[in-house]
């Protein structure tokens, strides 16, 4: 009924400086994952795990989705990461959906293609930071992003089991 036109400021992202109020927002997944699987470890097997994910990270601090893409499986047999990326594999779609809602045609298809890429190589909250900045009139709420994100991560643990992580942690370096 009423569509306004909003004004995209687009810009090639290159690496992002993730500002204060976007870090409070928006969680990060590496650490809610740390936090969740190493309740059930031996403080060994925790400081293995957490050196693992935070091994994974990028420049800005943050954990790209890209860094689990060679996570795969030994055999029958998960690693432990594989339930970060299983726990994960909702993020691009909700990041999208944040970034691009009320947007259709090219302009859905630029945002969305470059927050994806943002996500993959340097976390969610650059994702957050680029879309705000590139979407100002549309007044992106990162809170919004942050527990939609949130309660999918919530989601994806209550389906696993910490003996599983702890039995996976087990047998990673055999």
């Amino acid at each position: 009924m009423f569509e306004f036109d909003e004004e995209l400021h687009l810009f090639e992202p290159g690496t992002l400086t993730i500002p204060p109020d976007i870090e409070e927002e928006i969680p990060d997944v590496g650490g809610f994952f740390i936090a969740w699987a190493t309740q059930d470890l031996r403080s060994d097997q925790a400081r293995e795990l957490e050196a693992a994910v935070n091994g994974r990270r990028c420049s800005n601090g943050w954990f790209p989705l890209e860094s689990l893409d060679n996570i795969g499986r030994r055999g029958f047999w998960r690693g432990p990461l594989t339930y970060l990326a299983q726990i994960t594999a909702q993020d691009p779609v909700l990041v999208q959906n944040w970034a691009s809602n009320g947007l259709h045609g090219d302009d859905k298809s630029r945002i969305n293609a470059t927050v994806n890429h943002l996500l993959f190589q340097q976390g969610h909250a650059a994702a957050a930071t680029w879309a705000m900045a590139v979407r100002p009139q549309a007044l992106l709420n990162p809170t919004l992003l942050g527990e939609s994100l949130y309660r999918s991560w919530e989601e994806g643990v209550s389906n696993l089991r910490t003996k599983d992580i702890a039995k996976a942690v087990r047998r990673w370096n055999r």
